[in-house]
């Protein structure tokens, strides 16, 4: 289903086949050839390419027999003709059997040499003095690359990375999966990588963030029907992008209602961040539900908050016989339920959690030991659980929801399969983090999310996202929010060296 705000073009991401697809339909059926799509992707690099190194500047343009190889040709002909640049070409693999159109990117330099411009030819990359040029184009492998780069192409992919100079990969940096992020034997290391018409998952998969450089998505012609994305970035774009929140509060049980299920002895600390973070992010009200044995500890550093103490003087962990206090108060101040940090995996706990969401009918936030309850709450109607977010970290996942992969694309399509079978939504931390839901495309967070993976950070994130759920009355854009919301939040802190989670509340 398509996404319910408008994803920037920058945001969306497609495999290689998408894109190949995306390619191959504008030019056969929409009517775009392929030349004409080279020219416009080299003409946009090339503009780039300009404005870093500005004018009468040496390139050395490194090219494979395939369209990656005609876009570094192409893109040094309007160096030539754009910028007065000089022009060296090897070509890796030879000149006979080019496609097409590098065929005849290659002729059209040729022609160009002809008429006084500086462009020459050389059969051998030890022939060139690499301290005598300001840059390299990498043109040699594509999406399309599937097996491992071998020598001698290895001793090419070495020598671009030791020299120094700055490095342009046309799409895609050579030696990079688009699929999977993996390095397939070795691969180029870009300062920018200009990738044409489509952005790659793969690049903000396993080992791709540290060969891509800054990712430059240059637009082409393709009509909207031939694209297809399979997830989207989660960045300053799409956070700009999220709708305005419309509703006005007339009282604090109005302006986003949030219930917490969590702490018991011994962890009390995860409870006290999660509400701490649910009313930081502008909560009206944030219930907090405790065994009455700790009430003392949140009564001191929770001024704020709403306790609701259950059981005895002497309960330290919630038990079933809690169960209809939680449910009266809930169903009295409607919002969202938060259920799982600290909250202990107790028998008699899980027991507790299954009979709370058994019985509860809103949107919960399944976090932490709440997942624990996993093998009972998956057998529950469908309705039900398309209400929930379950946001487990890698542990977690592996432990209670029998997650199974080897990579991070691995870990990505186990994401979405896993939201589309139960159904329900799914957060799943890690680096990056991969956010999957029951109607729309898949979300990959664009930045670094491991700090994250530090105690304290995930009640901080449960908290904050429950909040924006109540308040924006969507999972959806709520999720996304704080998310990135968080993010920048502890970039700004850790610019400061300080990256506790408490910092953030």
């Amino acid at each position: 289903m398509d996404s319910p705000f408008h994803i920037p073009a920058e945001c969306k991401l497609y495999t290689a086949e998408n894109s190949r697809m995306a390619d191959q339909k504008t030019i056969e059926e929409f009517g775009i050839d392929g030349f004409t799509l080279m020219e416009i992707a080299a003409k946009g690099a090339a503009s780039h390419i300009i404005a870093l190194q500005n004018r009468q500047k040496r390139g050395l343009f490194i090219c494979g027999k395939g369209n990656n190889g005609g876009d570094a040709l192409a893109v040094a002909r309007y160096l030539i003709n754009d910028a007065n640049h000089s022009a060296t070409i090897y070509p890796v693999f030879g000149t006979d059997e080019l496609s097409p159109d590098s065929d005849k990117n290659l002729r059209l330099l040729k022609s160009l040499r002809n008429h006084g411009a500086s462009v020459s030819i050389i059969q051998n990359l030890n022939d060139a003095d690499l301290s005598t040029f300001d840059y390299i184009v990498d043109g040699i492998f594509g999406t399309g690359l599937n097996s491992t780069i071998k020598s001698p192409l290895l001793n090419t992919i070495e020598m671009m990375n030791a020299s120094g100079l700055p490095v342009y990969s046309m799409d895609i940096p050579s030696g990079l999966n688009a699929d999977s992020g993996k390095i397939m034997g070795a691969s180029v290391k870009a300062h920018k990588t200009f990738t044409f018409g489509t952005k790659k998952i793969g690049f903000h998969f396993s080992e791709a963030p540290t060969v891509c450089g800054e990712i430059v998505l240059i637009d082409l012609p393709f009509p909207k029907h031939v694209l297809k994305e399979s997830a989207a970035l989660i960045d300053s774009k799409l956070y700009d992008s999220l709708p305005a929140i419309e509703h006005t509060p007339n009282h604090k049980y109005d302006g986003g209602v949030v219930h917490i299920v969590a702490g018991s002895e011994g962890l009390t600390g995860a409870a006290i961040m999660a509400a701490k973070s649910a009313w930081k992010r502008g909560a009206g009200a944030v219930f907090l539900y405790t065994p009455k044995k700790l009430l003392p500890v949140y009564e001191v550093t929770l001024p704020q908050i709403i306790k609701v103490a259950v059981g005895s003087d002497n309960d330290a962990v919630f038990k079933t016989e809690h169960l209809q206090i939680i449910l009266s108060t809930i169903k009295n101040k409607a919002g969202i339920l938060l259920i799982g940090p600290g909250l202990g995996i107790q028998p008699e706990t899980i027991l507790l959690v299954t009979s709370l969401l058994n019985e509860y009918t809103g949107n919960a936030v399944i976090d932490a030991d709440a997942l624990a309850a996993w093998s009972e709450l998956k057998t529950f109607p469908i309705e039900k659980k398309e209400k929930w977010l379950l946001t487990p970290h890698l542990g977690e996942a592996e432990k209670w929801l029998n997650s199974n992969y080897n990579d991070d694309a691995d870990r990505f399509h186990w994401a979405v399969e896993f939201s589309k079978n139960e159904p329900c939504n799914l957060l799943i931390k890690g680096s990056p983090a991969f956010l999957a839901t029951t109607d729309y495309t898949p979300f990959i967070t664009g930045y670094s999310t491991a700090l994250f993976n530090r105690a304290g950070f995930g009640d901080v994130l449960a908290g904050s996202i429950s909040a924006n759920i109540s308040i924006d009355k969507s999972m959806l854009t709520g999720t996304l929010r704080a998310l990135y919301e968080t993010y920048a939040a502890l970039s700004s802190l850790s610019k400061k060296n300080i990256i506790g989670p408490e910092n953030l509340l």
